[in-house]
């Protein structure tokens, strides 16, 4: 089954907003300061989310693991 890059791309946003949240939280936990706890998620999160993509472009393209069905049955690649 094929996925677009738009699908991929919000998988990783939706997945990185909660590590957004994790992340305030753990910063914030060990240096009391938000501001900085915010900005540095952010920051984290943007690049999370631009490597989560490009990531799951290359896994796309790999063909091991994957099969597609045929006459009812299960042909590799």
């Amino acid at each position: 089954m094929a996925s677009t890059g738009a699908r991929s791309f919000l998988k990783g946003v939706s997945w990185e907003t909660i590590t957004f949240i994790i992340t305030v939280l753990a910063v914030y936990w060990i240096y009391g300061n938000l501001t900085l706890s915010i900005k540095f998620a952010f920051v984290l999160t943007i690049v999370k989310i631009l490597l989560f993509f490009v990531h799951e472009r290359i896994w796309k393209k790999i063909r091991w693991g994957k099969y597609h069905m045929v006459n009812g049955k299960k042909v590799k690649g």
